[in-house]
Order: C-alpha cells, then sequence, then structure tokens
C-alpha cells in the first residue's frame, strides 16, 4: 500500500526515534490487554515499522510473533532487526494467509481504521485464531475528538490525505456477531502522549502523520484546540482518545 510509502514512511520513522517515549503510554496498553504469555503465537495486524513488535517479540521467550503490515517499506525496518522470533509477512488485514487455528491472539493498535475491508478482515481472523484465541484492537472510534482530529487536521494536510473508517461500537459487536466472536467488551483508554516541550508536539504530530502541508506550529495549534495539552510538572501530555476493542473466538 503506496499510503504509508516514501515520504510518509520516512518521517514516521524519523519521528519514532527523535521522540522515544512519547508512546510509553501505548506500549503500557500492549503489556495490560494483550499480555502476551511466553509460548504463544501471535500476529500483529498493521505493524508499522514496528515500535511494538520488538517488544512483543522479547515477551514471547518461546513463542512467535507474525508481523503483518501492507507497506514493504514499512516492514523493511522490522526486518533490519533481525529478531529470529518475528516472521514478516507483506499483506494487509484482509490479506492474511495463514495455517488455520494456528494463532493464539491478535493483536493491532491505530491501524484498522485504514481497512475498508473489516468483514473481510475479521473472517480471516477467525479463520487462524485457535478456538478461544484472543482478539485485542485499539484504535479510533468514531464522534471521538481523535477522530475530529484525523478529519479536520490530517485528512487536510497529510501527504497522502486519511482516507479512513472508523469504529462505532456498534459496528464493532456486529462484526464479532457475524464472524464467530464473543461480543467484545469496549474500553476507553486515557492515553496521553508525552513530550519534554510543547514545540516537539508540532513536531512529532507533522512527521507522524506526514502533514507536509503545513507546519509543525500548525500541527500543534491544532492538536491543542482539538484535543488538548496539560503540563504536569516538567512534562507535556496530548491527549490521544482511543478505544479497545476485546473479544474471543467462540
Amino acid at each position: 500500500m503506496a499510503e504509508f510509502d516514501g515520504i510518509r514512511a520516512q518521517l514516521y520513522k524519523e519521528c519514532l526515534k527523535e521522540f522515544p517515549r512519547a508512546r510509553d503510554k501505548d506500549i503500557e496498553v500492549m503489556k495490560k490487554y494483550l499480555a502476551p504469555k511466553e509460548t504463544e503465537t501471535i500476529v500483529e495486524v498493521g505493524a508499522g515499522n514496528g515500535m511494538f513488535s520488538s517488544k512483543i517479540a522479547v515477551m514471547l521467550k518461546k513463542g512467535r510473533l507474525i508481523v503483518s503490515d501492507p507497506s514493504k517499506e514499512q516492514l523493511n525496518e522490522i526486518l533490519s532487526q533481525k529478531i529470529k522470533n518475528i516472521e514478516v509477512i507483506e499483506a494487509g488485514a484482509e490479506e492474511l494467509e495463514l495455517k488455520k487455528e494456528s494463532i493464539d491472539a491478535i493483536w493491532s493498535f491505530g491501524a484498522m481504521h485504514h481497512c475498508h475491508h473489516k468483514s473481510e478482515a475479521f473472517q480471516k481472523f477467525n479463520q487462524v485464531l485457535k478456538k478461544n484465541g484472543r482478539l485485542i484492537i485499539a484504535d479510533v472510534w468514531s464522534g471521538s475528538k481523535l477522530a475530529q482530529h484525523f478529519d479536520d487536521k490530517v485528512a487536510k494536510y497529510c501527504v497522502t490525505g486519511h482516507e479512513v473508517s472508523f469504529w462505532t461500537d456498534e459496528y464493532a459487536e456486529s462484526l464479532c456477531y457475524l464472524n464467530g466472536f464473543e461480543k467484545p467488551k469496549i474500553i476507553d483508554l486515557d492515553i496521553k502522549w508525552k513530550f519534554q516541550s510543547k514545540k516537539d508536539i508540532g513536531i512529532f504530530l507533522y512527521k507522524i502523520h506526514a502533514m507536509t502541508k503545513t507546519s509543525s506550529e500548525e500541527c500543534l495549534k491544532g492538536a491543542e484546540k482539538i484535543l488538548g495539552i496539560k503540563k504536569k510538572g516538567p512534562i507535556y501530555e496530548l491527549n490521544w482518545p482511543m478505544k479497545i476493542l476485546l473479544s474471543r473466538k467462540k
């Protein structure tokens, strides 16, 4: 998928290297809700360049992580790390071709709103998960401040645009019902991205979303107005309100 290749992939890589601790809360979410067990086989859907991947792989001491993403350029970053228990697949969520009932858990963070064929994706998830296998999806929900930020700012200024499909509770429940999953538990995530200075927030957002049609200063203004920024001691916290869907294969 060309959307995450080229300048967008490069800027994404830069922002994570420049601000390695900004998204520590996201890692906490992964550890709490995915909670990998050391012998499991887990699939990470929409892994990007692997912010979560190496951390999950370390927790799977006797297990395996299958990393999938439609962007070859993003996946190259994971391949370059040469982590022994990571297998890389260039595929979108609806394109997963894995052995049936071979996976213990599927994890995705902030990626599934890019999937326009969620029903097909959930069919694939059902096929590859073992009975009672876990499905954990953290993402952007329609009507949230984060969805507003993406629709009002990112869609205008991202180099590739941002044509996406956000979630609703009702649609998430329908997808699970129709594709052999238990009724999901949907939980609000109080995520805050953390920075050493206010200026850093604008730079981070400019790069992570490749908002090259505007400036980092304008990115900061938009985020402060829509999402909200608070100073807590020496740290500036950017609200990043998401939800997480938790379910199991019946």
